[in-house]
């Protein structure tokens, strides 16, 4: 329960530096590979205990970008969280990335519950969770996907969630 609470107090503190702009971005060129497998590396501990199957299709070189390598692995990891704590034990999360122009294009694609259409449009909001079921409870308090849009934002870029609904996953 500690670990828990340090993690949304950590959360916590970081949707308040966000929206108060007191983010300091630390940009450098790194390997989309890199970040991803960063936020692999954080995440790792829910994947392993889940038994989920990651599949990983991220070039090793030549999807270079230009940001704060930390906060970007952060974002990946905050994907594969909610991929994990929404999947079924035993199922499939799928990172990938590929260029689209001068832009790489991160998705992070489960077999999990999926989302109502309805939440789509502000999954993303701070607080913002779907209604569980008790035994489908997950814990947080909806700052996960609200802190990969603010870290995604700084750095110009865009983030969307798709979904065909309840039981069909979610990218």
């Amino acid at each position: 329960q500690m670990t828990h609470l340090v993690a949304l107090v950590d959360d916590l503190l970081d949707v308040s530096r966000i929206t108060r702009g007191k983010v300091e971005l630390r940009r450098s060129l790194v390997e989309a590979a890199a970040i991803v497998a960063r936020g692999i590396e954080m995440a790792s501990p829910l994947l392993e205990q889940h038994r989920h199957e990651l599949v990983v299709e991220v070039p090793r070189e030549g999807m270079a970008l230009y940001g704060d390598s930390a906060r970007l692995a952060q974002v990946i990891a905050n994907l594969l969280t909610n991929a994990a704590k929404y999947s079924e034990p035993g199922g499939r999360i799928l990172v990938r990335a590929h260029a689209d122009g001068d832009q790489v294009v991160l998705s992070v694609r489960d077999s999990g519950v999926g989302i109502d259409a309805a939440m789509l449009p502000i999954i993303f909001d701070l607080f913002v969770q779907e209604r569980q079921s008790l035994a489908r409870s997950h814990g947080g308090l909806g700052l996960g996907l609200t802190i990969v849009r603010s870290v995604v934002d700084l750095h110009g870029g865009q983030v969307q969630a798709i979904s065909e609904g309840r039981g069909k996953g979610a990218e």
